[in-house]
């Protein structure tokens, strides 16, 4: 019987994009990775905080969307951006391959990226619908019956399952012997 990973290194494994064993080094990297991810956002959203309380009194409608615009710019792009790279750096997301086994994985990553822009698509489908039902500027039901919201979530569906493929296969290392 195969032992299951708990389901705190699983989330962490998918989370960093670590593939093959999750060992002693890829946890010590992990972890100083996230550390110092942690320490940067603690730092920004203590000053952030600051800066807000001073204009809230003032300004207290542009004061929340500023702070939650820049929150989640910082918070998306900006340690999101950081962990890819330290990740890059630490090799922790490399996928090694033998070179009998690269058709194999090939189709894995194919299948992957399909799988994964299917997803995206239904999702900014019905995202996009919940958002026009949350604004009130439409109808759903003339929303769900428009070919071109139809067109635009299966456009972005191909951009990013495509995007999700060339990450999968740059990833991909021949083993060395």
């Amino acid at each position: 019987m195969k032992n299951k990973e708990p389901l705190r290194i699983r989330i962490i494994r998918k989370f960093y994009g670590i593939a093959g064993d999750y060992d002693e080094y890829k946890e010590k990297e992990v972890n100083r990775i996230g550390n110092n991810a942690f320490m940067g956002l603690w730092w920004y959203f203590l000053i952030a905080s600051f800066i807000a309380l001073f204009f809230a009194f003032k300004y207290p409608v542009q004061t929340l969307w500023v702070y939650l615009g820049s929150n989640i710019l910082v918070g998306l792009f900006a340690v999101s951006l950081y962990l890819i790279i330290a990740s890059q750096k630490s090799r922790l997301n490399d996928v090694e391959v033998e070179t009998s086994d690269l058709k194999v994985v090939k189709k894995k990553v194919l299948r992957a990226g399909v799988l994964a822009g299917i997803q995206f698509g239904i999702s900014m489908y019905f995202l996009r619908m919940l958002m026009l039902y949350v604004s009130g500027d439409g109808n759903i039901v003339s929303y769900f019956h428009s070919p071109k919201n139809l067109i635009m979530s299966i456009l972005q569906a191909i951009f990013f399952g495509g995007f999700i493929y060339a990450i999968g296969r740059f990833r991909i290392k021949r083993a060395t012997k």
